[in-house]
């Protein structure tokens, strides 16, 4: 048996060259190039998929966190003395155990005498940080005091809220006012 060789152009087909058939240790290597080839396509779709969902679950939680922030942080500061117990409860039911920790004395009393409401009002929410176990809000809220007595005064507020996710809900877990 004689083996096959290029000829180079030379014989029955001018310009085409004969090609020796492929030894098992070549096709042992192109094998290993395709399948490295095909893991590092699988890898690279894999972060690619895995990015863009983090990407969308990160967008979805600034999105969620937008919406809520500034009700939550009005629903848990706001307080009527006619109804504060109400209030309280609705407050502490909006709060992480690290607000309660820190400020949970205050979410079982009722507004100052002589108080008859302090209502928060969120103006403006803009999220400072952001995942998808926790956030940060800055707000700039009206609060408004009604005394029993006389005209209702209202002060603008600056608060940087931390929020903490629990399940689908944010809770509010600090709050400081800053301005």
């Amino acid at each position: 048996m004689t083996p096959q060789t290029n000829t180079g152009g030379v014989g029955p087909n001018p310009g085409r060259a004969k090609k020796r058939p492929i030894g098992v240790r070549g096709a042992a290597v192109r094998l290993a190039v395709a399948a490295v080839v095909l893991v590092t396509t699988l890898a690279v779709v894999l972060v690619s998929w895995d990015s863009r969902r983090a990407g969308t679950d990160i967008a979805e939680s600034r999105d969620q966190l937008r919406t809520q922030a500034g009700t939550i942080v009005a629903d848990v500061f706001s307080v009527d003395a006619g109804r504060w117990q109400q209030d309280r409860a609705r407050a502490r039911a909006l709060v992480a155990d690290d607000f309660v920790d820190s400020y949970g004395a205050q979410l079982d009393r009722p507004p100052t005498d002589g108080t008859s409401s302090v209502t928060w009002r969120p103006e403006v929410v803009g999220i400072v940080a952001v995942d998808a176990a926790e956030g940060e809000a800055l707000l700039r809220v009206a609060v408004t005091v009604r005394p029993a007595a006389g005209p209702a005064t209202t002060v603008r507020r600056t608060v940087l809220a931390r929020f903490a996710r629990s399940d689908d809900t944010w809770l509010l877990a600090a709050a400081d006012v800053i301005g």
